[in-house]
């Protein structure tokens, strides 16, 4: 298990209404309510700045690692041990530089850094979660890697079982009818492996069906009849 300054790298919770800014630094965004100056929370949630914008992303939007688990990570820091990478997580995960390959590597952090650039998109599995550090991966594995092509799309990770489907029903269906493999991370990541816009248009199309009809029997079905142009 890695133990080190990375447990500590965790973005603040916040509970309905407590106060998350003042308005007069930020534009309030969702989950928030300006009263006054101030901004406070409207849901259980991470408190999300982008620009002067600021917003309260729910928990329910945020994925909760386990072991086993597939991921898709964005690179966001190397450290001399490794680098840590978000995974659509309340907490930053950690890949340990001997999780990065099976070949053994002794670099300085610079050179970590050009290996996994900040910004790189990767896969990788859940090796290890505790409560008293962040969750750590391992890119050791068949399939898993550096993200080199292709688009990344997301869903909530908590309708990635109804875009597998059962025994990844729904998951051939729209391989089969866009003609495009995809990668499902549990942690609401997909790799489409095409940059042709069409059906990436059409991919995302599925993804705001299953998040809308998720509830909804016969939602295979459905999907099948989206991709196919027919009337739902």
């Amino acid at each position: 298990m890695y133990q080190g300054n990375e447990q500590q790298k965790q973005r603040p919770i916040v509970v309905p209404g407590e106060p998350v800014g003042e308005s007069r630094f930020y534009i309030p965004g969702s989950n928030t309510l300006k009263i006054s100056d101030r901004m406070f929370a409207t849901t259980v949630g991470i408190v999300r700045v982008d620009g002067k914008r600021l917003d309260v992303i729910s928990l329910k939007s945020f994925y909760q690692p386990k072991i086993g688990d597939l991921v898709i990570g964005i690179v966001k820091e190397p450290n001399i041990g490794g680098w840590t990478v978000d995974i659509n997580s309340p907490f930053l995960a950690f890949l340990p530089l001997s999780e990065y390959s099976e070949k053994r590597i002794r670099l300085s952090r610079d050179s970590i850094g050009r290996i996994l650039e900040i910004g790189t998109v990767i896969t990788g599995v859940i090796k290890d979660v505790s409560i008293f550090s962040s969750p750590v991966i391992t890119m050791k594995g068949k399939g898993l890697g550096i993200v080199s092509s292709g688009t990344l799309l997301n869903i909530t990770a908590s309708k990635v079982p109804r875009i597998i489907g059962k025994k990844g029903s729904m998951l051939s269906v729209i391989e089969r009818m866009t003609g495009v493999k995809l990668t499902v991370g549990q942690n609401g990541r997909i790799i489409v492996h095409t940059e042709d816009s069409n059906i990436v248009a059409k991919i995302r199309e599925v993804i705001e069906m299953v998040e809308r009809e998720s509830h909804i029997y016969g939602l295979t079905e459905r999907v099948e009849a989206l991709l196919a142009g027919r009337k739902l």
